[in-house]
């Protein structure tokens, strides 16, 4: 059920934003790492992102102390396929999504907050990185409360998304943490989005 919260909390924002837009690369690859500060639930893994073709997969870091399945996820919007397969006993579940794809980028209209430095300030060129920061408010017909995106300023290389607010129905606190690392353009293999072999014979 949280899962499905947060989900809306990425689609319903439609703001429209002041200053400058910013939008991931079409296809690109990173370590990412998410943590819900109000249920402890916490993701680590392997990201794949194709907007073109509308395709998302997450192959977690296994953690011997991990304290529920940790799991190979792809997601297919086209098709509205769900596929996971639990790392551990390589069982295969496919579920049917009811949610759009979501670019990941600044949605509009969101507010400028403006750019910010981190790493070395005024020293040796590529020892700091420009950031921009854009706030939304959501008001969703399940969620509302604020989101927070940085991505750097040139580039748009997405880095942290920051979610702060309450579920309508049942006044339930989100807070929720999204940091993008070691990111890199491209895919490094073609059959990054293909159906794990688990799921085969449920396809």
């Amino acid at each position: 059920m949280k899962f499905l919260v947060l989900l809306a909390v990425f689609c319903v924002v439609t703001y429209a934003q002041e200053g400058p837009s910013c939008g991931a690369p079409g296809i690109f690859q990173a370590r990412v790492r998410s943590y819900d500060h109000e249920t402890n639930y916490f993701r680590d893994g392997r990201f794949s992102y194709d907007a073109f073709e509308q395709k998302e997969r997450m192959i977690e870091v296994i953690q011997e102390n991990a304290t529920r399945p940790q799991i190979d996820e792809l997601v297919l919007h086209r098709e509205k396929k769900r596929y996971t397969v639990d790392l551990k006993t390589r069982k295969c579940n496919v579920t049917t999504i009811d949610y759009p794809f979501h670019r990941i980028e600044v949605d509009e209209p969101a507010r400028f907050l403006g750019y910010t430095v981190i790493g070395l300030i005024g020293g040796a060129p590529g020892e700091g990185m420009d950031l921009g920061i854009w706030e939304h408010h959501v008001e969703g017909q399940t969620v509302r409360g604020n989101l927070t995106q940085s991505f750097t300023r040139d580039e748009c290389i997405p880095i942290s998304e920051v979610f702060y607010g309450e579920t309508i129905k049942t006044k339930e606190m989100i807070h929720f943490h999204r940091t993008y690392l070691d990111v890199t353009l491209g895919l490094d293999s073609a059959d990054v989005f293909e159906i794990p072999k688990e799921c085969m014979h449920r396809h």
